[in-house]
């Protein structure tokens, strides 16, 4: 009887220990974690974005400017077309990932190219790592 004892105590201990290595993470340290971590990547998504839109004003001027100028709310703008607008876009893209090496891939696959939208998203991803270690959802 003692030996179903001591393994009882033992099974007990171990799972006792077990049990409070696995702690809930702290729900406010994951919002200020995941609050900087979105900041970080919102600003390196728009490092990416403007980079686009150089390479889009140098490529197709007139629809860059005619796409920023529409405002589908007050229906003041010349009509775009969509078809040339669309090919430019996928022509700005091409010509970025030829002339531009990758500096980051994100955890989601995004490819970054400037340099200061890829330091803030290894930042953000650090971020992230740091709240899977804590455990943050």
């Amino acid at each position: 009887m003692a030996g179903v004892s001591c393994r009882w105590l033992l099974a007990l201990a171990l799972l006792t220990t077990c049990a409070g290595a696995v702690q809930a993470a702290d729900p406010e340290a994951c919002r200020e974690l995941r609050a900087r971590r979105d900041a970080l990547a919102t600003r390196a998504m728009e490092e990416e974005l403007a980079l686009v839109r150089t390479f889009r004003n140098r490529i197709c001027p007139r629809l860059a400017r005619q796409a920023e100028r529409a405002n589908a709310r007050d229906q003041r703008y010349e009509p775009l077309d969509y078809a040339s607008w669309n090919q430019c876009r996928l022509e700005a893209e091409r010509q970025l990932e030829r002339s531009r090496p990758v500096l980051h891939r994100n955890r989601q696959a995004f490819m970054f190219y400037s340099k200061v939208g890829a330091e803030l998203a290894e930042q953000a991803d650090r971020i992230s790592a740091a709240m899977k270690a804590q455990g943050c959802p």
